[in-house]
């Protein structure tokens, strides 16, 4: 079962999309898009629901799961980090696609059946490898809310 893992950030677009099972995930595809800058909202929301289309097109996943961000203090990061998640909501609607938010304290080593202690971002490297860039953390929260999907 395919998964369309989704990180935002501020003026990037980190994706993933992991198949397989928990125990043995497989990475289909990730990448990190430098997103347009936000001075027309309206056409920001196109920008995302165009991408959005594209990887749901063409890597067909059958759930979706995404990284929420609770702790926005100005309102342009409204604009950048949530109302994307908004339009990704609605196109998973429309295709009838389960959706999960993960949040800061759900990125938790129980989900991946490790160890307390463990590092989930180190344990990222040791399942798939240190891959070429993107693969930092913010690439790792796209990973992680897709792994955390699979059954």
């Amino acid at each position: 079962m395919a998964v369309f893992g989704v990180h935002i950030a501020t003026n990037l677009f980190h994706y993933t999309v992991l198949d397989g099972t928990k125990t043995t995930p497989i990475l289909i595809a990730k990448d990190r898009l430098t997103t347009p800058v936000a001075d027309n909202v309206p056409a920001l929301m196109d920008w995302y629901e165009t991408q959005f289309d594209l990887v749901l097109d063409r890597y067909t996943p059958e759930r979706i799961a995404y990284r929420l961000t609770l702790n926005l203090q100005k309102k342009r990061q409204l604009f950048c980090a949530s109302f994307p998640l908004g339009v990704l909501n609605l196109l998973a609607h429309k295709r009838n696609l389960p959706i999960e938010e993960y949040v800061a304290t759900s990125y938790v080593v129980s989900r991946l059946g490790l160890s307390k202690g463990s590092d989930l971002y180190a344990h990222c490297n040791t399942q798939f490898g240190i891959l070429s860039p993107p693969w930092d953390n913010n690439q790792k929260h796209s990973v992680l809310a897709a792994w955390f999907a699979l059954p």
